[in-house]
């Protein structure tokens, strides 16, 4: 146990540097959760998809797994995600707590610090 769940939070990092927010959107059970803390959290598949395609308009993301470990269906990750907003590239640490139930994402919560958000002009 692990090995899959873990191969499925891999996926949705690997996707971010595509910009397919589809691709990643099918990831998430279709009442999956997408919770960027402390914001409001996107629920269900189609919300989820809504967000990441507003995202992928706008930015590219290079999201760098760091550390990983799996507790049956949990996986935490440490990250290190570069935004890439034409020239410039804005780099940010992230924790993420990741629920995988059936191969799909039934949870993806990304920790960060938003004032490190404001100061690099990602909101």
């Amino acid at each position: 146990m692990g090995a899959a769940e873990e191969a499925v939070v891999r996926q949705m990092c690997e996707l971010w540097a595509t910009r397919d927010a589809d691709a990643m959107a099918d990831l998430f059970a279709e009442d999956g959760v997408y919770h960027n803390i402390p914001n409001p959290p996107m629920v269900g598949r189609e919300a989820v998809r809504a967000y990441l395609r507003k995202v992928c308009e706008r930015l590219g993301v290079e999201a760098a797994v760091l550390h990983l470990g799996c507790d049956g269906e949990w996986v935490l990750s440490e990250r290190l995600d570069t935004h890439v907003d034409g020239d410039r590239r804005m780099s940010l640490p992230v924790m993420n707590a990741s629920r995988v139930v059936d191969g799909k994402l039934a949870l993806w919560r990304d920790y960060y610090d938003t004032q490190m958000v404001k100061d690099l002009g990602l909101i």
